[in-house]
């Protein structure tokens, strides 16, 4: 008789594919935090640039 490993092996790929999506998917997580935090630091940063540059032309007219 043969030996029909195509089930197992069939598995075996499900659950390699199954574990590479749950860390592409952690990962997309992760880096989706981190730049909405720098986007989000970089707007605090230009809006204080912008401030003190209006400051800056204030001081200047009086």
């Amino acid at each position: 008789m043969l030996n029909d490993d195509s089930g197992q092996i069939s598995m075996e790929l499900i659950l390699l594919m199954a574990c590479i999506i749950m860390v592409v998917i952690c990962s997309i997580s992760f880096y989706m935090d981190y730049l909405e935090n720098f986007v989000s630091e970089i707007n605090n940063t230009e809006v204080n640039q912008l401030k003190y540059k209006i400051d800056k032309i204030n001081n200047l007219i009086k």
